[in-house]
């Protein structure tokens, strides 16, 4: 607990002069929406537009964006949390330019970071000095922990959900636990592999009906819909980012106009940068919140 207390004034005494990057999570409360699709291919949209993107695979014990993009990094995330190297060892470039912080593949320890290894991560953060427009945050899905722990210190919270109503309650669920437990009551949604606008419409009008029954001062606002496009699947597999293979298909424009919304808007969670995501990061996971009282298909 010293070694926490020392990091956090650190954090605070530490000034804010030059630009600080923005922070985005993108989140989900279902697993399979496509939210690391979808993450990718914003980074590379956004670097296509000259911005200096870099990816922060916080799945960390089920590495996805790395595998995605056929990179192939000699080291990860659980070389810096075992203090083997700083976080600029682990870095690869992908498409574009973007920078990935890849996470690890089959490694327990890591669904549930213990407070050293929140303490290694932050530290490790804490002298990362790569210039950087937006860094987006490719959490796991579900409520663990860690989902919560880079959510709820993230500027910006962008939850992805499907026309499935298990991801639609699922998704409730997430947005539940981050307002009740960490006092989050903005979000962004982006509904995925729809059919049409119409269902993507009406899939957010769902959600948002039932947060502002339920939860009061939460507000929700709609960045957009991405239609069902077969040829996802094959880029899967051939691990390239389907804005690369087609920039001028119906689902990379509707892509291309949320992340011009994400350019274009100014709210924040925080009045924030860099440096106010890692202190946030380590008040809540000093907190250590208890979550063991929400179920993902429990009631309102």
């Amino acid at each position: 607990m010293k070694d926490q207390a020392h990091t956090l004034r650190k954090l605070f005494e530490k000034g804010t002069a030059h630009p600080q990057p923005k922070v985005l999570s993108v989140t989900s409360g279902k697993g399979g929406v496509g939210k690391t699709t979808l993450v990718i291919n914003m980074a590379i949209m956004l670097a296509s537009k000259g911005h200096r993107v870099l990816v922060f695979d916080a799945d960390l014990g089920l590495a996805n964006v790395d595998v995605m993009l056929g990179l192939t990094p000699k080291r990860t995330i659980k070389h810096v949390l075992d203090g083997q190297c700083p976080l600029e060892d682990i870095m690869v470039k992908g498409p574009e330019g973007i920078q990935v912080i890849p996470a690890s593949s089959g490694i327990q320890e890591l669904v549930d970071l213990s407070p050293q290894q929140q303490l290694s991560l932050m530290n490790s953060l804490d002298y990362f000095n790569h210039d950087i427009d937006y860094m987006i945050i490719d959490t796991g899905a579900g409520i663990s922990r860690n989902v919560m722990y880079f959510n709820a210190a993230a500027q910006r919270v962008i939850v992805v959900v499907s026309a499935e109503p298990t991801s639609i309650t699922d998704a409730y669920a997430l947005i539940k636990v981050l307002w009740k437990k960490h006092g989050v009551k903005q979000f962004d949604l982006i509904v995925n592999n729809v059919i049409s606008k119409m269902e993507g419409d009406q899939v957010a009008g769902k959600l948002m009906m039932v947060c502002e029954r339920f939860l009061g001062d939460v507000a929700l606002e709609m960045l957009g819909s991405v239609p069902h496009d077969e040829t996802i699947t094959e880029c899967i597999k051939g691990q390239k980012a389907f804005v690369g293979v087609n920039p001028n298909g119906e689902t990379a424009l509707r892509l291309g106009r949320i992340v011009k919304r994400l350019e274009k808007s100014s709210r924040l969670q925080t009045n924030g940068n860099l440096q106010f995501f890692l202190r946030r990061m380590l008040l809540h996971q000093m907190k250590g919140s208890d979550h063991a009282g929400y179920r993902i298909h429990g009631t309102y």
